[in-house]
This record gives C-alpha cells, structure tokens and sequence, in this order.
C-alpha cells in the first residue's frame, strides 16, 4: 500500500505573512494620509500668508493715499458753504469759526466740537453745527436752531425769543418776522417778559397760534395783554388765565371781533373804543 505525503503548514507563519501584510497596508495608509494633512496645513499656511500680506498691501495703499491727499493742495479748505440759520451773517458766522482757506479740510472734521463751541457761544439761535464735505475741499455748516416762538420789539427791529428762553442775537426788520408767531411789546423789564414767555408756553397750543400780540404796557406786573388775531384783546392775570381760557371761546362767539375780554377779575367783555382800537393797532 503506497504511503500518502503528508505536508505539513506552520499555521503562524502563514499568520505572520499575513500580519505583516495587514502593518505595511496600514503604514501607506498613514503615509498617505500624513501626506494629505501636510499639504492641507501647507496650503492653509499659504493662503494665510497671502491675507495677512494683502491686508498689509491694503493698509500700506490707503496711508499712502491718505497720506498724499493731506499734503496736496486738494485736502486745503477753498469754500465754506453754510446751511441752515438764514437770518444769521454768514462772513461773520465764518470769521467766529475761525475757518482758514489754508487750513485743512480733516482738521475740522476731527475737531468739530472746537468749531460748535466758538459759534453757539457767541450765537444764541445755534443748537449745534454739524460738518460735512462736498467735492473733497468744500466745507459743509450745516447750522441747527433753536426753535423761535415769538419776536420782542426792540427799538430798531426785532429779535427772536428762542425756545431755551434767550434772546435771539441778531436785529431784524419786520419784513424778516414770521407772522404766524407773536410779537412781544413794551417789555423793560426782563423779569416781566420772562413771566409772561412762562405763561404762554404753559398754554394750549392752539390757543398760542390765535394770539398776535402780547403787551407789557400793563398796569401791574401781575397783568398780562394779549392782542388776538380776530382784533379781540384779552386782559388777564399771569396766575389765573390759563384756568380762566374755558370762557374765552364761549365769549367770543357772543362779542364777535374788536372787543375786550376782561379775564383778569371774574369774566366779562366790552366793545373796544376807538383809543384803545389806535392803540392796538386796529384802525
């Protein structure tokens, strides 16, 4: 009987070919992706470098350009334009600012509080001023005021009163007032006038716009005299006709125009005469 051949196999070598098949497969792998994550942090880095340089380019350009613009002739104020306050002189508005052709354009830009502090400190209509620029060296006051509420008659002209309580800077003739505001006269005494100013901005607004003129020339300084702007005059106490107004509108309708509505003790009304029509400018 013929003997069979028997071979025989080393089970852990063909385990360690195997094995060591399994390690170099893994070892590429981590190769590869080694690699892939060197050339991703290399392009990374790159593209950060090339930011961080644009950005230092970028910055470099728009200095140089600043740069340039300040010491051209460009950046040199050559107009000032104002806006606003029309009733104001505009050269000595400018001259107050202390505004130079040579000066330059960003020094008032960065300074603006320099240039609101000199002009409402010597101005009592300024608010505020705001600065702008138009066509690189053109300088923009834009001028804020204080709302007017009334004029006072002065000797030569009248003067606004301005919603904080002054007095307007500059002397207008009566064609520069508005007449849909009243006109303070025969004030002396600043006292008075601030007194009747407290009243009629503590009255109902419009109440205010039917009256055409308050008069100082009173008897006492506890009277008040408003013209109205129906040729009514109304006679008043400062501490007592704005509760004592309910019977205005009533006695009005019953009077009709050119008469005296006496509010100061109790409420009654009388026909003006012709004295009094000339004294209030009614005839």
């Amino acid at each position: 009987m013929t003997k069979k051949r028997i071979t025989k196999i080393d089970p852990k070598e063909k385990l360690s070919r195997y094995l060591d098949y399994q390690s170099k497969q893994k070892k590429r792998k981590n190769q590869t992706k080694i690699s892939a994550s060197l050339s991703k942090l290399h392009g990374e880095r790159k593209n950060a470098l090339f930011k961080r340089l644009g950005l230092i380019v970028g910055i470099s350009l728009l200095f140089i350009i600043a740069l340039g613009y300040y010491i051209s002739p460009l950046a040199n104020i050559k107009s000032v334009k104002i806006q606003g306050g029309n009733d104001l002189p505009i050269k000595q508005v400018v001259k107050t600012s202390e505004i130079r052709s040579s000066d330059k354009v960003i020094d008032y830009i960065l300074h603006l509080n320099d240039v609101n502090n000199k002009l409402t400190k010597k101005y009592t209509e300024i608010k505020n001023v705001n600065i702008s620029v138009n066509h690189f060296n053109q300088l923009v006051l834009q001028i804020n005021e204080y709302k007017t509420i009334g004029y006072i008659k002065k000797e030569n002209g009248y003067c606004k009163i301005l919603s904080h309580g002054k007095l307007g800077t500059q002397l207008l003739p009566w064609n520069k007032v508005s007449q849909d505001k009243p006109v303070f006269i025969g004030y002396n005494h600043e006292v008075s006038l601030k007194n009747d100013l407290k009243l009629f901005n503590s009255l109902p607004s419009d109440f205010q716009s039917q009256i055409k003129l308050l008069s100082g020339n009173t008897r006492r300084k506890s009277q008040v005299i408003f013209l109205m702007k129906d040729g009514n005059v109304i006679i008043g106490n400062v501490s007592t006709l704005k509760s004592k107004l309910k019977y205005y509108n009533e006695i009005k309708t019953k009077v009709g125009k050119n008469s005296l509505i006496d509010l100061e003790v109790g409420a009654f009304s009388r026909p003006l005469t012709p004295n009094e029509k000339r004294t209030y400018g009614l005839t």
